[in-house]
């Protein structure tokens, strides 16, 4: 099963860009490129749901790009300018997920 998920990226003292991933906290990936930020970031993201999928945790479903910058809390503690920031939807396949009804979420099995 593959989602599309947002990424926000932002660029960095010098001629870094950094990717966040609203959807997955903690999960952000750098690079001298913006291209070769969300490739890794992609691929950072990746081994978080393997991590995930290891301990039997949940996966949220994606939320849109507008809902992304409505959550001024998220970007704030990010210290997020949009004005700066480049903004992608990036595929996220994981084979395993099953949907959760009752919490709006994937939940990923043991």
């Amino acid at each position: 099963m593959a989602h599309y998920y947002v990424v926000v990226l932002v660029p960095q003292n010098g001629s870094v860009w950094r990717a966040h991933f609203p959807d997955f906290p903690g999960c952000r990936a750098e690079g001298t490129r913006v291209e070769m930020a969300i490739d890794n970031a992609v691929n950072a993201v990746s081994d978080m749901i393997d991590g995930l999928h290891r301990q039997g945790g949940i996966i949220l479903p994606p939320r849109s790009y507008e809902e992304v910058r409505a959550d001024a809390t998220w970007a704030a503690e990010r210290g997020i300018d949009w004005s700066t920031a480049v903004i992608s939807m990036v595929r996220i396949a994981y084979e395993r997920a099953i949907n959760n009804v009752k919490n709006n979420s994937a939940e990923l099995p043991a």
